[in-house]
């Protein structure tokens, strides 16, 4: 289950954290909700910037904690955000997690070498597009206390998808540009297409079975019908709830009331 592994402490951190979320209007109020995941996480080090999927470019940064020079150098002089893990970040779509001392998450000493210029004993980080997947947030935490664990890497799937859209908020509310781009951002693609259809009893059902971590042929067993009306309950739950993927959907489901834990 999505919160396996998760501490009855850490849950309701998370949910703070996510309530948060829905009513900051400001960059400031962005970075202490940001600065807030340190009692989550126990990390030193907090960063995020929204760029351009296909050309990289960052409009926007907010850094909690890592050195400038750090912060410089993943930015190459075109504007484009350039580091080991957000480039494999971009190919797998999943939480990237460095420990030094593991060499299992060190894809080559590439990777060793240009953290280790910093001081860094380990890193993780995360992603979420947008709806028209023409933008993307990164999520970076580092110096953690001790290794990165699948606690920590559960806690920052969920927290993602709300961090993203809150940022995305206040990154579009005013300008927001950093030093290294001029990129400007619209309205028109940085918004979900947001829809007020209420979640049907029978999409609630699938929701609760996604929660438990349930995959589409497992729930069409379930509940005796077939994979592909699964598949399409699950897309309208998305569009409905303007998720970006099943684990974003389960989240805002949760919060606004339409499933239990």
């Amino acid at each position: 289950m999505i919160f396996a592994k998760i501490d009855t402490a850490s849950k309701l951190e998370l949910f703070s954290i996510m309530e948060a979320c829905t009513h900051l209007k400001t960059k400031d109020e962005f970075q202490t909700v940001l600065e807030s995941t340190k009692i989550l996480f126990g990390h030193e080090m907090a960063a995020c910037g929204i760029g351009e999927v296909i050309t990289q470019k960052v409009g926007s940064t907010i850094n909690s904690g890592f050195p400038n020079k750090f912060m410089s150098s993943i930015i190459d002089h075109h504007g484009r955000m350039d580091s080991p893990l957000f480039n494999r970040w971009i190919k797998q779509k999943s939480p990237q997690v460095l420990n030094f001392q593991d060499k299992s998450t060190l894809s080559s000493n590439g990777d060793r070498f240009f953290y280790r210029n910093f001081a860094l004993r380990n890193i993780l980080s995360h992603g979420v597009m947008d709806f028209n997947q023409n933008y993307v947030t990164y999520f970076g935490f580092a110096q953690f206390p001790g290794e990165i664990t699948e606690s920590h890497i559960r806690l920052l799937e969920i927290l993602a998808p709300h961090l993203h859209v809150a940022y995305m908020r206040v990154a579009i509310g005013g300008e927001e540009n950093n030093q290294h781009t001029n990129l400007a951002f619209e309205k028109k693609n940085l918004i979900p297409n947001w829809e007020t259809n209420s979640i049907s009893k029978r999409e609630k059902e699938v929701l609760k079975w996604v929660l438990a971590g349930k995959t589409n042929w497992d729930i069409s067993n379930i509940l005796s019908i077939s994979e592909n009306t699964v598949k399409n309950h699950v897309l309208r739950i998305l569009k409905k709830l303007g998720a970006n993927n099943r684990q974003h959907a389960v989240a805002k489901a949760i919060k606004m009331g339409i499933i239990d834990l």
